[in-house]
């Protein structure tokens, strides 16, 4: 989905109509602004399934998702692991701390500002919300969190509501982590 700036103008100004109206029950105003400012027209499909195409979600949409539920996977899982495991794995992974290697980092601001700008669409829409999905890391993750959705993603289907994924995915999507 597209839109020129006619258009898009267009839609703020109906925004504004309906804020200023103060009508309830209908469309969420503040966030189509918000997705039609940031060019995160995809959040409109997923929001209003009457609205939605056929196109495929953008990669930086992709990627977004796919990380933040890699984070929420990984600390499922651990937080599922005996402690033995949990020690284990600490022995296993380099410089593990369950508080910071099983926490989203956030993106980059200065160098991933698409990501970031998808993750806050996210968040506005009440989406993986069980982590600051917002917050920036001050230095680019791109390429760590490539290596482990690498690892992860043909993991992630071995995913068990009862026990996360295997503890050999867990250790070892943590594992890319490190630079090669």
């Amino acid at each position: 989905m597209s839109y020129t700036q006619a258009e898009k103008l267009q839609i703020l100004l109906l925004c504004d109509i309906h804020e200023a109206l103060g009508i309830k029950d209908s469309y969420d105003a503040s966030l189509i602004r918000e997705a039609v400012e940031t060019d995160n027209l995809w959040a409109l499909e997923w929001e209003y399934h009457s609205l939605s195409t056929d196109e495929e979600n953008p990669d930086e949409v992709r990627h977004v998702c796919d990380v933040l539920d890699m984070y929420d996977m990984l600390k499922f899982t651990y937080d599922h692991l005996s402690p033995d495991d949990q020690n284990r794995l600490a022995a296993e992974v380099p410089h593990f701390n369950p508080n910071h290697s099983l926490t989203f980092p956030g993106f980059d601001g200065n160098n991933e500002g698409g990501l970031m700008s998808v993750a806050r669409m996210l968040a506005k829409m009440g989406r993986f919300n069980s982590q600051d999905i917002v917050k920036n890391s001050h230095h680019p993750t791109y390429e760590t969190s490539e290596r482990m959705l690498n690892v992860f993603l043909p993991k992630r289907s071995d995913f068990h509501h009862l026990r996360g994924i295997t503890y050999e995915a867990l250790r070892d999507t943590l594992l890319a982590r490190i630079h090669p």
